[in-house]
């Protein structure tokens, strides 16, 4: 999941710069708006996976066999929380990237990269569209019964298609990546305001990215 998240980040850093001549003063501060609450929506991405992966010591499935039965309940009832916002902020960033009008300030090019970063239903390879898609799927159409079955979507949420424990390194690797990323996204877009309007875009931003997710 974070390296794909990685490329898109770049992408739309490339992208962003467009709004610098963009007139309409209205229309700009919207789409300011609306690329600050993908930044949230990233941003929480990584914080809850980083938080979910600590607990569950990198190998979700071992974890929860190690517990007692009304522990592993317990515990999984709360990962479930977290795996399930992760599925929707992977659809609503797909939902703003493809549909949102104002994410046309990218050009069609860095669009056409965007989409194949992020997959399609036709790939067979794991995508963010396919990770995206399955734990989504979860959050509408819950079908795991056992706290084991719950905690394979760990797995899934990193795009893991083994069932054993996960590969730290290369996730840890791939977060701090995602983590860089971020900050040259915010910086670029803090260059577009001044410090007073982003901070009133930003609060506006970070309540929609946690409106859109709240249980």
């Amino acid at each position: 999941m974070f390296e794909p998240l990685s490329r898109i980040v770049k992408l739309l850093i490339e992208g962003i710069d467009a709004l610098r001549k963009h007139k309409d003063r209205k229309d700009r501060t919207e789409a300011i708006t609306q690329i600050l609450e993908v930044y949230f929506l990233l941003k929480d991405c990584v914080d809850d996976a980083e938080k979910l992966l600590s607990e569950c010591e990198w190998d979700p499935v071992g974890k929860i066999k190690s517990l007692p039965s009304e522990e592993a309940e317990k515990t999984v009832k709360q990962w479930d929380l977290i795996v399930r916002r992760q599925g929707l902020r992977l659809y609503l960033l797909q939902g703003h990237i493809y549909a949102d009008h104002r994410l046309s300030i990218i050009d069609p090019e860095l669009q056409k990269e965007l989409t194949e970063v992020i997959g399609n239903k036709m790939n067979r390879a794991v995508t963010l569209h396919g990770i995206g898609s399955a734990l989504y799927f979860y959050v509408a159409f819950p079908t795991a019964e056992t706290p084991v079955e719950k905690a394979r979507y760990i797995q899934t949420m990193v795009g893991a298609e083994d069932k054993g424990p996960l590969n730290m390194e290369q996730i840890i690797s791939e977060i701090e990546k995602l983590r860089t990323a971020l900050d040259g996204y915010r910086s670029v877009v803090s260059q577009l305001v001044s410090n007073e309007e982003l901070v009133a875009i930003s609060n506006i931003a970070r309540e929609r990215a946690l409106t859109a997710v709240r249980a």
